[in-house]
C-alpha cells in the first residue's frame, strides 16, 4: 500500500501523442495551477513525471517533457519554484529578464507573476514549489527571480541532494512531522541559497546542517580520506560542531560512517556478484584501507566474518 508521502510516478508511455500531451497538461495544472503548455517537435520518448507532495512543499522531476511553460496573469502570489534543469537548458523569462538556465544550475520564478519557461531543450528538469520564507519580502523575492545559482555552489548541491533522497525513498516519511520537517529543510536549503532566509537566524539550523552532513556521508562513504575534519570543512563548520550534532543524535560521526561502510560491504557480500568477490575488493569498495579492521567490524555488526555470509542471504 502507498503511503501518503510517496513519490507519484506519470509517464505516456502507451498512449498516443495527443492523449499524452493533454495528460500532461492536466498533471501540470494540478502540480502548478493555470499553465498553459506548448510543445516542441516529438523525440519519440514518453514524458515522465515523479512528484511528491510534502506539507506545503512539492519536489517535481520531469523527464523528456520537452515544452515551453507559460503562466499568463500568475497564481499564488506567496509561492515560488525553484527549478534546475538536468540534461541540456532552460530559458526562463519573468519581470523583465531573460536568462537561459544552463545544466544543474537553478533559478527562482515567482507564481505570483507572469513567467516562461523553455523547457524544449532539457532532457530533465526539476523544480521544487513552495511557500516564501517568510523573511522574503516582495522587494527581496523581485531582486533574486530569475538570477541563477550556479551548479558549483554547495548549497544548491545539498538541496539537491536532499531533494532526491526524498524522491527516492531513502528518508522515511512516516508521519506528518516528518513530513513537515523534510519540508522544512528543504525551504531553508532554498532560502540560505538564495538569501531569502531570515538573516537574524543566522546560519542553517542544527537540524538542516545534520542532515546534509548524513547524506554526504551517504554519498562520499567510499572515500577513504572522508573524516570529521573534511566534512566540517566542506559545511563551513568545525570538528567539534559536527561531533556536537552527531551526540545530540545519541551516536558519533565514526559511528556513523563506520555503519554506513559496513551496511555497503554487507550489501556488496549479498548480491549476486557476492559469491565471487574478493574479500579485499569488498573492503575497499566499501571505503576500508585496513582489512583486519574491517574483518572484526564485520564480525561484530554481523555475528559471522564476511566469508561466512550465509547463502540464505544471498539472491535465489
Amino acid at each position: 500500500m502507498a503511503g501518503r508521502y510517496d513519490p507519484a510516478w506519470f509517464t505516456t508511455a502507451g498512449l498516443p501523442p495527443r492523449r499524452g500531451q493533454d495528460a500532461a497538461v492536466k498533471l501540470f495544472a494540478d502540480l502548478l495551477g493555470d499553465v498553459s503548455l506548448h510543445f516542441g517537435a516529438a523525440n519519440g520518448r514518453p514524458a515522465r513525471i515523479v512528484h511528491c507532495a510534502l506539507p506545503d512543499i512539492l519536489i517535481t522531476t520531469c523527464v523528456d517533457v520537452r515544452a515551453v511553460i507559460r503562466s499568463e496573469r500568475g497564481m499564488v502570489p506567496s509561492d515560488i519554484i525553484l527549478v534546475r534543469p538536468v540534461g541540456g537548458r532552460i530559458g526562463l523569462r519573468q519581470a523583465g529578464r531573460e536568462i537561459w538556465l544552463e545544466e544543474r544550475s537553478a533559478a527562482l520564478v515567482a507564481l505570483g507573476h507572469p513567467f516562461e519557461l523553455d523547457a524544449t531543450r532539457a532532457e530533465r528538469f526539476d523544480f521544487l514549489r513552495m511557500a516564501a520564507p517568510v523573511a522574503a519580502h516582495a522587494e527581496a523575492l523581485h531582486g533574486r527571480i530569475a538570477k541563477p545559482a550556479p551548479a558549483s555552489d554547495n548549497r544548491l548541491m545539498l538541496l539537491t541532494h536532499y531533494a532526491g533522497a526524498v524522491l527516492q525513498g531513502m528518508i522515511p516519511l512516516d508521519s506528518e512531522r516528518h513530513a513537515r520537517l523534510a519540508g522544512n529543510h528543504l525551504r531553508d536549503l532554498a532560502g540560505t541559497l538564495f538569501g531569502l532566509d531570515d538573516p537574524a537566524q543566522g546560519a542553517l539550523s542544527p537540524a538542516v546542517r545534520l542532515a546534509a552532513i548524513r547524506y554526504q556521508v551517504d554519498r562520499d562513504y567510499a572515500r577513504r580520506d572522508l573524516s570529521v575534519e573534511s566534512v566540517a570543512r566542506l559545511h563551513g563548520v568545525t570538528g567539534r560542531y559536527v561531533q556536537k550534532l552527531f551526540a545530540q543524535e545519541g551516536t558519533t560521526f565514526s559511528r556513523y560512517l563506520l555503519e554506513r561502510r559496513l551496511a555497503a560491504a554487507h550489501a556488496l557480500l549479498t548480491s549476486e556478484e557476492g559469491p565471487r568477490a574478493r574479500i579485499a575488493t569488498v573492503a575497499l569498495e566499501a571505503g576500508f584501507g585496513d582489512l583486519s579492521y574491517f574483518v572484526r567490524t564485520f564480525r561484530t555488526r554481523y555475528g559471522a566474518p564476511p566469508s561466512h555470509i550465509s547463502k540464505r542471504e544471498r539472491p535465489k
